[in-house]
């Protein structure tokens, strides 16, 4: 049985302590962006931020057009925003291109559970993957955690603007109306 490629894929990435089930900016993002640009040859994902990218990057892989051609935005939020570079990592191991990615207050997570002390702190960045083209983010100076610096793997290859510093506290980053209408103008672009 063939199936119908999948040639957009727009993935919504939660943060920390964030689910499908609790109410909040990533979850309303997604259902607007569901709501925008779901059609067949389109998905719009919500992911948690440990989920297992290297499966989700699989399907991207397997469903893509016979020209190999495939979009992928990829939008997060704190942990979710560090999540997005570990997807990243994997659909560029398939040869994906990652189009945009659009996150607020990135988090750095550290591979283990003994080092997520260093979410706290400032001296950890984020590398942005070579496949990835360009990144917008938002950042707030407010509370800990923090959004953390972000670092281009090969410059020539990323462009990563510079952050929009937002007067909130990073749990109210994701609803900001900044941060949103960024991912939807984002979302909407080829």
């Amino acid at each position: 049985m063939s199936h119908q490629p999948i040639k957009n894929w727009i993935i919504c990435i939660c943060g920390f302590l964030q689910s499908e089930g609790t109410p909040n900016g990533v979850v309303g993002l997604w259902s607007w962006l569901h709501s925008e640009h779901s059609v067949p040859d389109t998905r719009v994902e919500l992911r948690a931020w440990n989920d297992r990218w290297s499966e989700l990057a699989e399907l991207i892989w397997r469903m893509r057009p016979a020209d190999n051609h495939v979009s992928v935005k990829i939008v997060g939020y704190s942990f979710g925003g560090y999540s997005a570079t570990l997807l990243a990592k994997e659909l560029g191991k398939r040869g994906i291109e990652v189009r945009a990615m659009v996150l607020s207050d990135p988090v750095y997570r550290h591979w283990h559970r003994l080092g997520w002390w260093r979410a706290m702190w400032p001296w950890s960045e984020i590398k942005i993957p070579s496949n990835v083209r360009e990144v917008w983010w938002f950042r707030q100076r407010q509370n800990l955690p923090r959004g953390h610096e972000l670092v281009a793997e090969k410059p020539r290859n990323t462009t990563i603007h510079e952050p929009r510093v937002l007067k909130r506290d990073h749990a109210w980053m994701d609803d900001a109306a900044e941060f949103k209408n960024t991912a939807m103008v984002v979302a909407r672009g080829d």
